[in-house]
């Protein structure tokens, strides 16, 4: 690549560029590519008959048909198309515990570029409490070398309110889209039930990526610390040792809320912990996929 990135290299792009994308379910898009369209045409594999009307091609005809019926019906096939994704990226304060917004930027510039490959287009949403910074789907190298250069300036902001801005997205996208979030979700499962169902009720796939530092999971300390919450400020004064199993139960608890949400709303989901590189959690989550 001409120009050095600081969330991707040409390693990530050699790593990459063996690796597939593809979509689960029905997509629009602009160009003949490789994921089901939800339109029918005349190409690549048969979906459907319809009745044949003056002025369709008679090369389209089905003979079996109309021996069976004494009628004329025309072979329907599925186009295949690209596919259009949005990247959503929670810059929320708590994303800079143990740096997982960096994590997070390695990853969606990965799936960006590996997106753009395939000539599938992918735009970039940074939220936090608000929209930080928003671009449309797209796939030419000038488009990735602005979302590369977005991601570079985008840094973990303040409190966190992705369930509502999902909803904004979930109207403004504008086909049926895959977005795929990258988020710690330290949010209320019941609202991002809402926000999720509400992807699903506009026709958009939805994937969630869920980014967890190891020491959020365990309590990993050993003597009485002071933690602040990254997002209200509020601070508290613990012994780990007295809180940890308590403490992992709740965790656990929680994790099963946000499963249970992404499957009720049907969102694919995955977890990945952030001591584990990158480039293999990418190659693991699109083998599970695949």
């Amino acid at each position: 690549m001409p120009v050095p990135y600081q969330f991707f290299s040409p390693t990530d792009a050699a790593r990459v560029s063996k690796l597939q994308f593809t979509a689960r379910q029905v997509v629009e898009g602009l160009i003949t590519g490789q994921h089901k369209s939800p339109h029918k045409g005349f190409s690549v594999e048969f979906s459907e008959h319809r009745e044949y009307v003056p002025g369709d091609e008679i090369r389209h005809l089905d003979w079996r048909a109309y021996a069976r019926s004494d009628r004329y019906y025309v072979k329907l096939y599925e186009q295949e198309t690209n596919l259009r994704a949005t990247l959503v990226l929670d810059t929320s304060a708590s994303m800079g515990f143990g740096n997982k917004i960096d994590y997070a930027r390695h990853l969606a510039a990965c799936i960006a570029y590996l997106l753009s490959t395939q000539q599938d287009l992918a735009g970039l949403v940074a939220v936090d409490e608000s929209i930080k910074f928003e671009m449309p789907a797209g796939s030419s190298p000038a488009h990735l070398d602005r979302l590369f250069r977005a991601m570079e300036a985008i840094e973990a902001g303040s409190g966190t309110d992705l369930p509502n801005q999902l909803h904004g997205l979930s109207e403004r996208l504008p086909r049926r889209s895959l977005v795929i979030m990258l988020s710690d979700l330290w949010v209320e499962p019941g609202d991002l039930v809402k926000a999720l169902q509400h992807l699903r009720y506009r026709k958009h796939q939805g994937m969630m990526i869920h980014l967890l530092d190891p020491a959020e999971l365990n309590l990993p300390y050993d003597r009485m610390l002071t933690f602040q919450d990254l997002e209200t400020r509020e601070k508290i004064q613990v012994d780990p040792s007295e809180l940890r199993e308590v403490y992992k139960k709740e965790v656990e608890k929680y994790l099963a809320q946000i499963r249970r949400a992404c499957t009720d709303s049907d969102v694919e989901y995955h977890t990945i912990l952030t001591n584990e590189p990158y480039e293999k959690a990418l190659v693991r989550l699109l083998s599970r996929r695949s």
